[in-house]
């Protein structure tokens, strides 16, 4: 019953006119800790706990479930993404299966529109990383899935459309091209990685001192 009345409370905050009031009821009445941070009109938070300072949030998106939220100073999300949580990471029969139900965006972090995160396990978005573009989506779980947490490294930059698997990794300053599949550990800073599934495609690479990004 609590999760139907915390549904019903965070989208009658989410539409009210403020940023302020918006923030402040979200801490009082959620026990959420939102501070110095702007959070757009309809955008719903309904989870366990969220931690957000700092932090510009577009509207209309959706944060659900039992997961915990951090996002650092300086995050940037924009609008129309989903961020879920299945209640049933929390039954007892999986209670060995390790989901951490866990998202953590760090400093300086940009998500882009109409992205999708599933956050049965722990997903972590490294310092000054983009998720650009638009409709890619990360999942942490599967049939028969135990490593399942996605680690995405410091300044890396995913193109439109990008699936992510669960238990994938990229190390720093990686740019994922438009499309790509990643599929396992792609530890390599420094790269440029694409395809399906993605491989190295470049290495010494630097995508920040490039141009032609936005053709990827």
């Amino acid at each position: 019953m609590n999760r139907f009345i915390n549904y019903g409370l965070a989208l009658m905050i989410s539409y009210l006119p403020l940023n302020g009031l918006r923030c402040f009821l979200y801490n009082l009445l959620l026990g959420y800790s939102i501070k110095n941070s702007t959070i757009g009109i309809g955008t719903l938070f309904v989870i366990a706990e969220a931690t957000i300072e700092g932090a510009t949030i577009g509207r209309s998106n959706v944060f659900t479930g039992p997961m915990s939220l951090v996002i650092k100073n300086g995050a940037t999300i924009g609008k129309n993404n989903l961020f879920v949580c299945n209640e049933w990471t929390t039954h007892e029969e999986f209670k060995d299966n390790h989901y951490d139900r866990c998202l953590i965006l760090a400093e300086n972090t940009l998500i882009a529109d109409a992205h999708f995160f599933d956050i049965a396990g722990k997903l972590t978005v490294g310092k000054g990383s983009w998720i650009a573009g638009r409709e890619s989506q990360f999942w942490t779980h599967g049939a028969g899935i135990r490593d399942r947490n996605i680690q995405i490294g410091e300044h890396c930059y995913i193109g439109s459309a990008a699936r992510f698997a669960p238990g994938s990794e990229l190390g720093n300053n990686v740019l994922v091209a438009m499309g790509s599949v990643v599929t396992g550990k792609l530890t390599t800073s420094n790269a440029m990685i694409g395809g399906v599934p993605a491989r190295l495609i470049k290495e010494n690479y630097d995508w920040r001192s490039k141009q032609s990004i936005d053709t990827l």
